[in-house]
């Protein structure tokens, strides 16, 4: 069974698409943002790889110190932070004790390896509008939870129910842990058993900081990922359980799985993995904004280094925190609800803003982004002060958000430095008429250059009700250089779920809308990471001749709404 877009009116907390959808083109408020052709997949598609089961060395509890536990997964090992600690979201997380049902004690500190994550689950997630049963009581779930989940997270299972229902309900949890883990070969069984938690003790009466989280913020869940921080959890709808009766109903039509929540360890460690790949940098970070809740757009002045200074960085990167603007309240309509272009421009040398570095805000969540601008250091090099522009959501649609945002010029010893960038196309809109926007181009190649590469970005916006589309369908960019070819695909677009590997790459999971649909270039709530084609062996001459040709299924777009987002750089390197 398929969605067509029109058939389901979305409440807010759960937006199904876009006024804008990343694009400039206004849809109908109440259309989810579906591609027509898109059928739920039967497959259980939950979080990240298969970790579960534990494929080099031996474990048993109490054995393994801090270092052989983190060392054997590979995962780098933070020490316990010290303070200052607080009960916001984004706040350190100060040490716990939770009664667990076989009678023991667990405490964060104590069982602190520094390279582990926290997730807390609630009982009072519905599994849909329909359904008011918890997302605990599926008994495959769990086992689809362990599959999708690294290994180095901890669940706690924790009831929010009323005194009469709590003890039922943390009962027949730990009964379904107690089967699961019976089903487990060693060493997977006694992993598990220490990683698999059931509180003892419902919410409401608990002591310490994790009550206070679960009665607020935390209510929908909460996460304490590798660096110590406080989470918030989105929203866990399930892409493969789809359900005509919410549709009929005028509902969300996907419901919700326990399995998801797997998916807020799976982007932990890739904000962790990220973090790791940076220790040792020769980086010269400069902050752009600190937290300033930002709600649309916004300029600023920004001072950097001489000039002089800025020739030992070869690399450029644009870091981006975008958070709900109410640290205290849930994600889910705190946040901004729709998935916006988001644009970093500096001022060039004639006034005219240029984009550097590009964005897609996501549904209802927090964003963590890093991407790799290094071309346009071009436009930075002579440092002092820069003008920099930041857009994020339209007038007419503001989404308050508090902006954390820096640009990271590092020297990865690379041997090269770009030196020139020539602004080749812009896109437009995606029909009969498009190639005519892009005349073939020539480019004076300097002497003595080391590399040339184009350097592109470009998404996809918009659809029409016939065949011609650009977020949902595999548009192809067609460029020649020199006698080769270079071909910027897209198969991924119009796909149930082929947003979701990005999960570990700067996407941020459990959004509201529809965040697992592959699009055509981008993701929701997640960097556009820069198209890059080496032209080594295509340029022969001091001038590089290049040609663009844009197509749907291979032949000439047909006319329609869809829109091309796209900037078309020639970027020598010396």
């Amino acid at each position: 069974m398929s969605i067509r877009p029109g058939l389901v009116a979305c409440a807010l907390v759960l937006a199904c698409g876009s006024p804008k959808a990343a694009d400039s083109t206004a849809v109908a408020d109440v259309a989810p943002d579906v591609p027509a052709d898109v059928t739920a997949v039967a497959a259980d598609t939950t979080a990240g790889s298969d970790e579960s089961s534990l494929d080099s060395g031996t474990y048993d509890s109490g054995v393994f110190t801090a270092a052989q536990a983190c060392m054997d997964g590979g995962w780098s090992a933070q020490p316990f932070a010290a303070g200052p600690y607080g009960t916001h979201r984004h706040d350190l997380a100060d040490d716990f004790s939770l009664p667990l049902t076989d009678g023991s004690s667990w405490s964060l500190k104590a069982n602190w390896l520094g390279c582990e994550n926290y997730l807390f689950v609630p009982d009072t997630i519905p599994v849909s509008d329909l359904d008011s049963t918890s997302i605990w009581t599926k008994d495959k779930d769990l086992a689809s939870l362990v599959k999708g989940s690294p290994r180095n997270v901890h669940y706690f299972f924790v009831s929010l129910q009323s005194a009469g229902v709590a003890p039922g309900s943390i009962s027949a949890m730990q009964g379904r842990v107690d089967a699961y883990l019976a089903t487990l070969a060693e060493p997977d069984a006694t992993w598990w058993h220490d990683h698999l938690h059931v509180v003892a003790t419902r919410a409401q009466e608990l002591t310490g900081w994790p009550h206070d989280v679960l009665l607020g913020h935390g209510q929908i869940g909460f996460g304490i990922d590798r660096f110590q921080r406080i989470r918030g959890f989105g929203l866990l709808a399930d892409v493969t359980r789809q359900k005509q009766a919410l549709v009929d109903a005028n509902k969300w039509p996907w419901e919700a799985n326990l399995a998801y929540a797997a998916n807020e360890a799976v982007m932990y460690n890739g904000e962790a993995a990220r973090a790791d790949t940076r220790v040792g940098e020769d980086a010269l970070v400069v902050p752009v904004w600190n937290g300033e809740v930002l709600a649309q757009m916004a300029d600023t002045d920004v001072t950097l280094t001489t000039a002089d200074k800025l020739a030992a960085y070869d690399s450029l990167e644009v870091d981006v925190e975008m958070r709900c603007p109410n640290a205290d309240s849930i994600e889910p309509n705190n946040c901004g609800a729709w998935d916006y272009i988001a644009n970093l421009s500096v001022r060039d040398d004639a006034g005219k803003n240029v984009e550097i570095a590009r964005f897609i805000t996501s549904y209802h969540r927090e964003t963590r982004w890093t991407v790799d601008a290094t071309p346009m250091l071009v436009y930075l090099r002579k440092g002092g002060t820069q003008h920099l522009h930041w857009e994020f959501a339209p007038s007419w649609n503001t989404q308050p958000t508090s902006t954390f945002m820096s640009l990271r010029f590092v020297n990865r010893n690379k041997g090269l430095q770009p030196t020139s960038v020539t602004k080749l196309w812009d896109g437009g809109t995606f029909n009969s008429q498009y190639d005519t926007l892009h005349p073939d181009q020539s480019v004076a190649i300097a002497a003595g250059a080391k590399k040339v590469e184009l350097w592109a970005l470009i998404t996809g916006h918009g659809s029409d009700s016939g065949t011609q589309c650009a977020e949902f369908c595999n548009h192809q960019h067609v460029f020649a250089v020199g006698g080769k070819t270079y071909k910027k695909l897209h198969p991924e677009a119009g796909s149930p779920n082929k947003c979701m590997p990005n999960m570990a790459k700067g996407m941020t999971p459990n959004q509201g809308g529809t965040w697992w649909f592959g699009r055509g270039g981008w993701c929701p709530g997640m960097q556009v990471d820069p198209w890059v084609a080496d032209l080594a062996g295509a340029i022969t001459t001091t001038t590089a001749s290049v040609t663009y040709h844009g197509q749907l299924a291979g032949k000439t777009p047909p006319d329609g709404a869809a829109n091309i987002d796209g900037a078309v750089w020639l970027v020598v390197y010396q």
